[in-house]
């Protein structure tokens, strides 16, 4: 009965976001977590919530985006101090992301814009990121269909 306990709870945390949700919508969300190796829990549905509150629609998918935020979240975990601005744009470029100057200040903006010299906290630079490697996997499976 724990485990239903847990799912119940898990629910209750994702209509606590979202508001109150369909039984098909929640089994969807059930397979997608588990889909992604995720027990469903009361913290990964906050977690997964949470991702898709700050990026809701994207064209790789939910799946597509739980990879790049690890991928996000395991180059900052490395990284305990203040990043500026040209740093954040200078990893990009060495992961082969170079987006345009609109793009870069559409990704800053929920945190007043960007600025060169201004320091990001790595806590800060995780919904950019995620959005970085978004947009490469997006531009790179744009470039795969026109070499096909």
């Amino acid at each position: 009965m724990i485990v239903l306990a847990t799912i119940s709870d898990a629910r209750i945390e994702y209509e606590l976001i979202f508001g109150r949700c369909t039984d098909n919508h929640w089994r969807k969300i059930q397979k997608i977590l588990q889909k992604n190796q995720m027990e469903v829990t009361p913290k990964n549905v906050k977690f997964f919530a949470e991702i898709r509150k700050i990026i809701p629609r994207c064209a790789i998918g939910v799946d597509g985006i739980l990879t790049c935020y690890s991928k996000a979240e395991k180059l900052l975990s490395n990284t305990s101090k203040n990043i500026t601005g040209v740093e954040v744009l200078n990893l990009l470029s060495t992961y082969g992301i170079k987006p345009h100057q609109s793009t870069v200040t559409r990704w800053f903006r929920h945190l007043g814009g960007y600025k060169r010299d201004r320091e990001y906290s790595p806590e800060d630079l995780k919904p950019i990121l995620t959005n970085a490697f978004i947009y490469k996997a997006i531009h790179a499976h744009d470039l795969e269909e026109l070499s096909s």
